[in-house]
């Protein structure tokens, strides 16, 4: 399965987060050089999040289009953050709503984790992911007689593994990213700031389906995407505890991508191309932060087209 054009986002979700306090009381200062800023120190905060950040895939050959989505229509991220440094690790609960209707969509399995630091000035990602089965969100356009709560076509043995890194850098002192990224500063005054940054992913769509006859196939992809994006992000603060933040990213590279395609017979045939990509992250949310609890809704979505 060749993917030529993939579309990937994330929706809407929900932190519902606790702090744990290293010592009995919070020590909390105004940054010297920004009273824009207020700094909390030895704070370790626990954060939990439900999202619906994964991998979807649409892909176009001609008149063709497939809409290749996971069973796991919900995310559980769970992190810890210190200061500058997050550590988070995510999951897909198979009893949640939405992750175990089995037998009409498959069974997926996903999992990642994240270390990411917030510096005063520059932003360092790196980032894991893996997801194993999907299925064909669209089968109604290649089974005409298919019908609502019929099983969809499924992909149970394709696995999708990415390995990511961002590097970036924050002109403006005054805008906080650790104040809507780890909740471990607060943005006291409305501030924004142009990010410019470089993105570098390793990723593999790998169809591991058992090849029966030499009539059948199956694909491999080894992907390497290099981008440099230039964005701005806003946080409004309305009060000393509420904030509206909004961002955009858009970015340009090139996609080097390693082809193996496989029949029955064991014969593999290998190709190679390179094509420019397209990428733009968007970011919006409200939320809460305060010296002891904090909270928010968000709606982050990217996508990438080659």
């Amino acid at each position: 399965m060749h993917f030529g054009n993939r579309l990937l986002t994330a929706g809407l979700f929900l932190l519902i987060c606790r702090p744990v306090f290293s010592q009995d009381s919070i020590q909390v200062k105004i940054d010297n050089k920004s009273a824009h800023i207020q700094t909390i120190k030895d704070f370790i905060t626990l954060k939990v999040a439900q999202t619906t950040d994964q991998e979807n895939f649409s892909v176009h050959t001609g008149n063709t289009k497939y809409r290749i989505n996971p069973n796991a229509s919900s995310i559980t991220t769970i992190s810890a953050n210190y200061s500058f440094i997050s550590l988070s690790f995510r999951f897909a609960p198979h009893f949640l709503p939405g992750n175990r209707d089995n037998s009409e969509k498959g069974k997926t399995r996903s999992g990642g984790m994240a270390l990411n630091f917030y510096l005063d000035h520059w932003l360092q990602e790196l980032s894991y992911h893996r997801t194993k089965g999907y299925y064909l969100e669209n089968t109604s356009d290649f089974n005409p007689g298919w019908q609502e709560g019929d099983a969809y076509i499924q992909f149970p043995d394709l696995h999708y593994r990415s390995f990511q890194g961002m590097t970036a850098y924050k002109f403006n002192r005054n805008f906080s990213l650790n104040a809507l990224a780890t909740q471990s500063e607060r943005q006291l005054k409305s501030a924004g700031s142009f990010i410019p940054q470089f993105l570098y992913r390793y990723y593999t769509i790998d169809d591991r389906t058992r090849l029966t006859n030499p009539n059948q196939s199956s694909q491999r992809s080894n992907n390497l995407e290099l981008l440099v994006g230039a964005g701005y992000y806003y946080n409004l603060v309305l009060n000393s505890n509420f904030y509206v933040a909004l961002g955009i990213t858009p970015g340009v590279g090139m996609l080097f991508m390693n082809l193996t395609t496989r029949n029955g017979s064991g014969e593999k045939i290998r190709t190679r191309q390179q094509d420019p990509i397209f990428r733009i992250d968007s970011r919006a949310g409200i939320g809460y932060n305060g010296e002891r609890f904090f909270g928010g809704l968000y709606a982050t979505a990217f996508a990438a087209s080659y």
